[in-house]
């Protein structure tokens, strides 16, 4: 009896234990695995999910917003490649903050991270690469490989990137009349992106004019000789040329990398043709003189068309001057002359020079500075000291036209060929 009821117990006790072990495979059994193809799906997972942050820096080359792709090269190695990129991408520009692909420019300098199947998760752009915008007044020592700005030099190598309207373009291709972003890393120069190129004019037919003026908008104003050439940042200007009682004025428009043939015979008339010069002068007992010959601004001036040395003196203003290029039928002649006060806050101001928050150097006072205050100024800034204006106001030694205001040493040009116009003259120092 007492056998029969332990071994009852010894069976119980048994069968439990065999429920407790099958579900782990033991006594001997397998236990059940995952398909194959699960397991190579949660490892590849598993890898994607350790993404690779690349430290060293890349160029933007191109991206494809329909294929939704990014080509790049390192700028180390030169070595090009191309990456994906998704919703889920996060693009941050120079301060970190969230942007969008679009806000991206090509020749950017950033740094990646993405997975092993080359998808980006991050595009930054490298806040420690330096940053020069709006560039004007550089030049280039190709035999060298430097770029000298606001008396500081950077150097370039073969790999340097020149990028213009979303391409390449050779080094050989820029002028010192472009307008310019450059970026690199300490001294080194490893983009150049040009935001407003040139264009070249040529004339045809100068003969008349030889030996007069000729001027295209704010930004030249050349004797006219033969077989001339002049580089042009690209835009729509007046030009107006003038020489011994004929000349006229026309629309041209100089296209990025263009050359465009002016015929000036289309500009002679008929002749010998005058002017009407009207002044507004401030101060009001300034001495005005035209060609060395004092005039009376109160009264009406007749001259006939061609090209004068125009001065103004007043005590305790610095002295104005100009070349006036007439060209016009009326024209209205607007001299404000700066007082020797505020000369010397100016002089001051500029010894003082900074650059901006991007890392531009300072700038000197010969206006090859860089950013919206200096070298060209648009319709939306102003020139810097030898500088020129586009619709806006040139420093000194820069050059006006209708609508605009010329500095001293300037070219002031009496507008177009029309019956009425009028021009503006900035107060500057010699």
């Amino acid at each position: 009896m007492i056998w029969k009821r332990y071994k009852r117990q010894f069976l119980l006790a048994f069968v439990l234990v065999l429920t407790l072990l099958a579900p782990v495979g033991c006594l001997g059994g397998k236990s059940k695995e995952q398909p194959k193809e699960a397991q190579e799906e949660q490892k590849e997972e598993q890898q994607e999910a350790e993404d690779t942050e690349d430290e060293e820096i890349y160029i933007l080359l191109y991206y494809n917003a329909e294929n939704l792709c990014v080509f790049v090269q390192n700028a180390q190695t030169g070595r090009q490649e191309e990456f994906s990129y998704n919703g889920g991408t996060y693009i941050r520009n120079r301060y970190g903050d969230s942007t969008t692909i679009s806000q991206l420019q090509v020749g950017e300098l950033v740094r990646l991270t993405y997975t092993e199947k080359k998808v980006l998760t991050e595009i930054a752009v490298a806040a420690d690469a330096f940053l020069f915008e709006n560039v004007t007044g550089f030049s280039i020592d190709k035999e060298e490989a430097i770029l000298s700005l606001a008396g500081s030099n950077y150097y370039y190598d073969e790999e340097l990137k020149v990028f213009s309207e979303d391409g390449i373009i050779s080094l050989n291709d820029l002028s010192s009349q472009d307008t310019i972003c450059i970026r690199g890393q300490e001294k080194k120069i490893l983009t150049i992106v040009v935001d407003r190129g040139h264009g070249t004019v040529t004339f045809r037919n100068t003969e008349l004019f030889e030996g007069g003026m000729i001027s295209i908008g704010n930004v030249a104003a050349k004797k006219v000789t033969k077989d001339m050439r002049l580089e042009i940042p690209e835009g729509t200007y007046t030009l107006s040329v003038a020489n011994d009682g004929y000349g006229g004025s026309k629309k041209i428009t100089v296209n990025r990398f263009e050359e465009l043939s002016v015929d000036l015979n289309e500009l002679k008339g008929e002749g010998p043709r005058y002017c009407k010069l009207t002044f507004q002068v401030t101060p009001e007992n300034a001495v005005v003189t035209i060609d060395g010959e004092e005039v009376d601004c109160s009264q009406v001036q007749e001259l006939k068309y061609g090209n004068y040395k125009l001065k103004a003196e007043a005590e305790g203003y610095e002295p104005w001057k100009a070349t006036l290029v007439v060209s016009s039928e009326e024209a209205e002649i607007t001299i404000e002359m700066e007082s020797q006060t505020d000369s010397e806050e100016e002089k001051e101001e500029e010894q003082e020079g900074s650059g901006d928050e991007t890392g531009q150097p300072n700038a000197d006072t010969s206006g090859t500075q860089t950013g919206d205050s200096a070298g060209t100024g648009t319709t939306e800034g102003q020139a810097g000291n030898n500088g020129t204006g586009t619709g806006g106001t040139a420093g000194t030694g820069g050059t006006g036209t209708t609508g605009g205001q010329a500095g001293g040493s300037g070219t002031e040009t009496t507008g177009s060929s029309t019956k009425t116009s009028s021009t503006s003259t900035e107060t500057t120092r010699n």
